[in-house]
């Protein structure tokens, strides 16, 4: 019962946090082990997706996600990626930025009890209607199929 109200606990927090309004659908997933030194939700906001392209930066799109640290430790976020199949088929993956701090850095720390904000960037121009599977990629053994909630 406690594990349930934690759950509605943090996708409440989520949808809060991402400001998300009704029919604004979102991917996430509730990580945690036994011992709640890891304990986070992950969110992933497909209608936040902006291609970006000019003439001094490759063409690239990007895409908001969240993450809600509910721990009392820090969480070392180590370039995780998000690799996501479109409807089509085709299968991409997030890259690595260039960037060491703000909302484009890959490697960073959260601290407890706080959220932080990340875009994903992907080489390949794309919607949030091309979307069909998300996952979070945190190592070779460690992929998550996130949840699709449609906030009707």
């Amino acid at each position: 019962m406690f594990k349930k109200q934690l759950m509605l606990a943090a996708l409440l927090l989520l949808s809060i946090a991402s400001n998300a309004q009704k029919k604004n659908p979102f991917y996430y997933e509730l990580i945690s082990n036994d011992s709640k030194t890891i304990n986070f939700v992950f969110g992933f906001y497909p209608t936040t997706y902006n291609y970006v392209e000019g003439k001094d930066v490759d063409p690239y799109t990007n895409v908001k996600a969240a993450i809600i640290n509910n721990a009392k430790n820090s969480l070392d976020w180590n370039n995780y990626k998000i690799m996501i199949l479109l409807k089509n088929g085709k299968l991409i993956r997030s890259y690595t930025t260039v960037a060491k701090d703000g909302d484009y850095a890959c490697e960073y720390n959260v601290k407890g009890s706080e959220t932080h904000y990340q875009y994903f960037c992907f080489h390949h121009k794309f919607t949030n209607e091309d979307m069909d599977k998300v996952w979070l990629v945190m190592g070779d053994d460690q992929i998550f199929n996130l949840a699709y909630d449609k906030n009707e």
